[in-house]
């Protein structure tokens, strides 16, 4: 049964490795630099917790339901009307900045691709984020939908590409490069949990992991093991391309990690990192893009027009507002996630178990006292983020 089952559960594992695995990875050695490494360690653990149950928790609600809702729409159902209310509302700001920091990431990694052979100084701040967004808007606008494919390919080539530069670079690791403990920041010992939690989060793939399944005729217990291998195969990965990077760029580790590396591993590596980091973040972003469009015409029955006008819109309004601290918005962004959207999935559970007549494959284990301090916990994170982010 194991040999018949084993490659339906890789590509199901695979979709979710490969959408955990985007444009957050790439701040993470700059977090770890400058917040220490221990501090760093430390929350890479209780996250990894979180992250768990909530995937696991989110996985239960869709094996309750056996309807095809995003999750405001799971709040609609269980909730009612004001809760998916207040989840448009979230899901607006969550998708809007969540695109805007691929949009600053992705400008990024194409100033590094374009200074390969052009000068660096041609392009004025702020050209390469508009006219990205313009490109990744006229191919949203196309209807064509390949990016969820092309996203799990790159997702799965960065896996690659984390072991070559690990490999490529350990003669030059040397720990005095490393900061274990030390810290820049003010608060640095919490900056790294809204990192690392938006790093992590891959809550959009738990749904499709169960339809590979489903389609494929496979049992849907599966969808536990895969939840719980595909996030701890991600904070691995996570874990050594954190230790990597700041063992061999030290001081120099920037916030997106590849152009730290330039004097050590040559123009071409950097080059090709660039690359494939600027096709992952693009894939990213598109994926993110239709999840929320079809968000806002599933479960809000918003017309295709209105739907795409905001997808959209959304990121470029922010980004005139002058959000543009890459660093401050996935500590936000996780925190959001983290905080309120982790709380809704404890809510929308609890009302879950009570309501539906669906027996799930799995189940989480639930009472008050671990609704009551996933709850808490999650909502001062997401409070400590925020006030630290603005």
């Amino acid at each position: 049964m194991f040999k018949k089952y084993l490659p339906i559960k890789l590509e199901a594992l695979a979709a979710l490795v490969g959408t955990i695995i985007g444009a957050g990875v790439f701040t993470l050695p700059y977090i770890a630099q400058q917040s220490g490494l221990l501090i760093t360690l430390l929350w890479l653990g209780i996250v990894l917790v979180f992250i768990i149950y909530l995937h696991l928790a989110f996985g239960e609600i869709v094996l309750r339901t056996g309807k095809d809702f995003r999750l405001p729409g799971y709040a609609g159902y269980y909730l009612g009307a004001p809760a998916k209310k207040l989840m448009l509302l979230t899901t607006f700001f969550t998708f809007s900045f969540s695109l805007l920091i691929y949009l600053l990431l992705g400008s990024k990694f194409l100033h590094t691709i374009l200074a390969t052979f052009l000068p660096s100084n041609l392009f004025p701040d702020g050209f390469l984020v508009i006219f990205l967004w313009l490109i990744l808007s006229l191919i949203i606008l196309s209807k064509r939908d390949h990016a969820t494919r092309i996203n799990l390919i790159l997702s799965l080539l960065l896996l690659v590409l984390f072991l070559v530069i690990a490999i490529y670079v350990l003669p030059h690791f040397h720990w005095v490069n490393v900061n274990l403990v030390h810290s820049v920041f003010k608060w640095a010992w919490l900056i790294p949990y809204g990192v690392l939690f938006y790093a992590l989060n891959g809550m959009v793939a738990v749904p499709e992991a169960l339809r590979i399944l489903q389609k494929r005729r496979a049992p849907k217990e599966f969808l536990k093991s895969i939840v719980i291998s595909g996030i701890i195969i991600a904070a691995v990965c996570y874990l050594i391309f954190m230790i990597t990077i700041t063992g061999v760029s030290g001081s120099a580790t920037t916030i997106e990690a590849i152009n730290g590396l330039k004097l050590i591993l040559g123009p071409v590596i950097v080059f090709l990192g660039a690359l494939l980091g600027f096709l992952a973040v693009v894939t990213s972003y598109l994926i993110f893009a239709v999840y929320i469009k079809n968000s806002f015409t599933n479960d809000f029955h918003w017309s295709v027009f209105i739907s795409n006008f905001v997808v959209i819109g959304g990121p470029l309004i922010l980004y005139f507002f002058h959000f543009a601290n890459v660093l401050k918005l996935i500590s936000f962004m996780g925190g959001m996630l983290g905080g309120f959207e982790g709380a809704m999935i404890l809510l929308i559970l609890k009302k879950a178990k009570q309501k539906s007549d669906l027996i799930p494959a799995f189940e989480v284990p639930f009472n008050r006292f671990i609704f009551f301090a996933l709850f808490f916990a999650l909502v001062a994170g997401a409070v400590c983020q925020t006030f630290l982010a603005y």
